[in-house]
């Protein structure tokens, strides 16, 4: 497995953050508008961009990683 660098590691979260921003963009309801927001929210600190307005809700981002009530 190839070691990708630190710009490459940027560039593809720059990438996936302008696809979340189209998706917001495109978005009919309000509810997909925030999720996709939160996407892109996520993706751009990643990648090194903060954003004040948009707060990342655990919940939403990573539902498949959420373990099973007990």
């Amino acid at each position: 497995m190839k070691a990708h660098t630190r710009k490459e590691r940027k560039a593809y979260a720059m990438q996936r953050m302008a696809e979340a921003i189209s998706r917001a963009i495109d978005a009919d309801l309000p509810a997909e508008q925030d999720k996709a927001a939160r996407w892109a929210a996520a993706w751009g600190m990643i990648g090194g961009i903060r954003s004040p307005g948009v707060r990342l809700k655990h919940s939403l981002l990573a539902r498949s990683h959420r373990r099973p009530a007990r």
